[in-house]
């Protein structure tokens, strides 16, 4: 320790900055080299050889990296570190910073960049780093290049409150820019006696600079009052489950949902589509027109949706239509969220705290059942023989996965047509406890491998991803993190050679637009997997790919099952299951 504060400014702040972070529980550090973040990695090196919890991953590519911290922060609900030199390195963080901004999730980037003299006369690889993020950022610091003039502590508390501001009063994004002066590398300049003095009594410190008191948002006791007997009271009713925090427990929802005895919806997002069946009272779907159209002449009249966005835009659709609805929403998200434009009341609160508040004015007792008279017996099993004596297509993959992945699973879903295909499928009577995660901040494409992989990071046990072709193109870098993940990741990668979701939706009647918009490739990816020293299954009907998905839960190493299926097929079957009558 000695050694690191008596070598110059840049490693003594570096040094402070790692140590807050350890203070503060932050542990995993996801990091792409370069020249002028070196301060930082030597402080990270540093600390690694007393603090073993210090988890330095190398990272090549920024893009990779900052999903890979994505992924983890949503394994965790805990921050990741992304570090990265200056230039156009940050840059490539955006994506990843967009998607946990809108997802909720705590991310905290250390950039480093070239002082200001260097960055406003156009020096070689600089540009203007402050205030990067806009709005995408929930808090920020750019305290300019390391300098005695600003005391340790005003530095650590400052870090501190923009490690607090990332995870309350809800999980986002933040940045801290940190601008060195040369020397980058271990020179002694020497730094005055009084300012050493103070930053070894700050690292010799037992806690954080500033220690922030954990808070659970909850409303007060007269509006859960009123939120209780507005439920109480509501002649019909219908329970939505949105997206939930796969960090989170569902105990508290899956309570709830028992004791409030509505029909409910659940989104493959909230990691409880499969832990009920019909039988549960659970309705299969919002996309069919039929059912909609009933639900729009016979709408309950108190829809109190739980968690974040639904995969379906149908639901909005429904609630567009049918703007008298009595709609609640809880979640913890200071946006609107609102797509519909007709919620009546907004709970911005912690989803479990405030179930447990309103199920304690039940009495402890279950409501009574309040039916909205729909019958789905039929149609759900007219649905699951179509499927299950149709051939390999979308809607076979997913229930095919549902069916015979073990319990306790874990499923990292991709966008498109793969999410919406999981979250149309509903058994009649089966039962799965399945964790699910996906990217549905923002719905992109771009990132999941590297996703997966923190996921992994922070969960350390083995995931399974399925993803589209298009998807899996946009992240081949990130088949590189699996060399060094010591669980393994099963990838279900469908090729259907292009975008398919596109010939599913109305512009597949513009052949000559359709041929741009749905970017064939012509590409398999046998030696892909083999280059990466990825085991390789390939399946081209039912039969091959359910003897390769139960090959794969026996295998212990990374494993890629390319699934082949075909466009027109494919959409063949989804046209036959919007015939099926509700």
């Amino acid at each position: 320790m000695e050694k690191l504060l008596s070598q110059n400014i840049n490693r003594i702040w570096s040094g402070l900055i790692i140590d807050e972070f350890l203070k503060n529980g932050i542990t995993q550090f996801y990091l792409s080299p370069g020249m002028r973040n070196a301060p930082l990695i030597a402080a990270m090196v540093h600390f690694q050889k007393f603090d073993s919890r210090l988890n330095i991953v190398l990272c090549i590519d920024e893009r990779g990296a900052s999903y890979r911290a994505l992924g983890y922060s949503k394994a965790t609900g805990n921050p990741a570190v992304l570090i990265c030199t200056s230039g156009t390195a940050m840059a490539n963080y955006m994506p990843a910073v967009v998607e946990a901004k809108k997802s909720n999730l705590p991310l905290i980037i250390l950039s480093a960049d070239r002082p200001a003299e260097l960055t406003f006369c156009d020096d070689n690889q600089t540009i203007d780093q402050t205030k990067f993020f806009g709005d995408f950022i929930q808090g920020q610091m750019a305290l300019g290049a390391p300098t005695v003039e600003i005391s340790p502590l005003a530095m650590t508390s400052s870090l501190s409150n923009l490690i607090h501001k990332s995870l309350f009063p809800q999980k986002g994004p933040v940045h801290f820019n940190c601008a060195f002066r040369e020397p980058l590398e271990d020179t002694i300049v020497p730094v005055p006696i009084d300012y050493l003095n103070l930053a070894k009594i700050q690292i010799e410190r037992t806690g954080p600079s500033t220690r922030y008191v954990n808070l659970e948002t909850r409303p007060d006791k007269n509006s859960i009052n009123e939120i209780a007997a507005l439920l109480k009271n509501s002649k019909t009713g219908l329970l939505v489950v949105g997206s939930l925090a796969p960090h989170e427990s569902t105990e508290m929802v899956e309570e709830f949902v028992k004791v409030l005895n509505w029909p409910t919806y659940f989104d493959v997002s909230s990691s409880l589509k499969y832990a009920f069946n019909l039988n549960d009272g659970a309705l299969p779907t919002f996309d069919h027109p039929e059912f909609q159209l009933d639900l729009v002449n016979n709408p309950p009249e108190t829809v109190f949706h739980i968690g974040g966005r639904l995969t379906s835009k149908h639901y909005y659709s429904f609630l567009k239509q049918v703007p008298t609805i009595n709609l609640i929403t809880l979640s913890l998200n200071l946006e609107k969220e609102d797509p519909s434009h007709h919620t009546k009341m907004r709970i911005n609160a912690h989803i479990n705290s405030t179930l447990e508040s309103i199920m304690g004015r039940f009495d402890g007792m279950k409501l009574p059942k309040k039916s909205l008279n729909l019958n789905f017996e039929s149609f759900t099993k007219s649905k699951i023989k179509l499927i299950d004596d149709g051939p390999l297509a979308y809607p076979s993959i997913s229930k095919t996965i549902i069916d015979n992945i073990p319990d306790n699973s874990i499923l990292y879903i991709g966008n498109s047509t793969v999410v919406r295909t999981f979250d149309s499928y509903f058994s009649y009577d089966n039962k799965k406890k399945i964790k699910v995660a996906t990217n549905r901040g923002v719905s992109g494409i771009e990132g999941f491998i590297a996703s997966t992989a923190g996921f992994i990071d922070g969960t350390q046990k083995e995931v399974y991803l399925i993803i589209g072709d298009v998807a899996f193109i946009h992240d081949l870098n990130s088949l590189l993190f699996l060399k060094d993940l010591k669980t393994p990741m099963k990838i279900i990668l469908v090729n259907n050679d292009g975008g398919g979701i596109f010939t599913l939706l109305p512009i597949h009647k513009e052949k000559s637009v359709l041929d741009y918009i749905s970017s064939p490739h012509g590409q398999t990816f046998k030696k892909t997997a083999e280059s990466f020293g990825i085991d390789y299954i390939a399946a081209s009907n039912r039969e091959e790919f359910k003897t390769g998905f139960l090959a794969m839960q026996t295998k212990t190493t990374h494993t890629i099952m390319e699934v082949f299926i075909d466009h027109d097929t494919n959409k063949g079957v989804y046209d036959q299951l919007r015939t099926i009558k509700y």
